[in-house]
């Protein structure tokens, strides 16, 4: 949830090609495993922000007092490195 009035949601309007990344927190290389995604985002509507909705509510249950837009990021390109099935492996998929 950001709404496109504040900083990110004024640039992401502007610009929506963002990147993310997620890791495991981890001190040990071997168990290093994290995903870098591309893409863009744009407002959920219609019927994607209904259920863009229900599953964030079920996460996020305090939010149902909140009237907030949902951004989808429709991705371009996932990066996966796990070293757990050997130092350095990644795994790539693009659109």
């Amino acid at each position: 949830m950001n709404n496109p009035a504040t900083r990110h949601g004024g640039e992401m309007s502007a610009n929506p090609r963002v990147a993310a990344a997620i890791a495991l927190e981890t001190r040990v290389v071997g168990r290093l495993q994290g995903l870098q995604i591309e893409g863009e985002v744009r407002l959920a509507e219609g019927e994607v922000l209904d259920a863009a909705r229900r599953v964030y509510l079920r996460r996020f249950p305090y939010a149902t007092v909140m009237e907030q837009p949902l951004w989808i990021l429709v991705p371009a390109l996932m990066k996966f490195t796990d070293n757990t099935l050997g130092f350095g492996k990644k795994l790539i998929w693009t659109k």
